[in-house]
């Protein structure tokens, strides 16, 4: 299940996914390095900790959590889109769908 909410404080969305079968768990470096293949920029990648990249215009930050915070974004099904590309490359996307 992926949940996109607007964040108040920091103006954006913020997305997390969800699996009752297992925990949402995100290796950082391999997801950089198909989000680079699809023509994203990578900003920086803090193995472990957080991956910033650029998404239609939009800095976004992933946490090997899961949750993704797409800054400046007000449109949640539009940030719902971006998380699945992001899923997806992270190899959890039919886990949490």
């Amino acid at each position: 299940m992926i949940i996109a909410k607007p964040c108040v404080t920091m103006k954006g969305v913020v997305i997390s996914g969800y699996s009752w079968e297992r925990q949402v768990k995100i290796d950082l470096t391999r997801t950089a390095q198909c989000l680079r293949e699809k023509g994203y920029t990578v900003k920086k990648l803090l193995p472990g900790m957080m991956l910033i990249l650029e998404m239609d215009g939009y800095e976004t930050s992933v946490y090997p959590s899961g949750k993704i915070i797409i800054k400046l974004l007000e449109d949640s099904k539009k940030g719902e889109e971006l998380a699945r590309i992001i899923y997806d490359c992270a190899g959890v996307l039919e886990v949490i769908s």
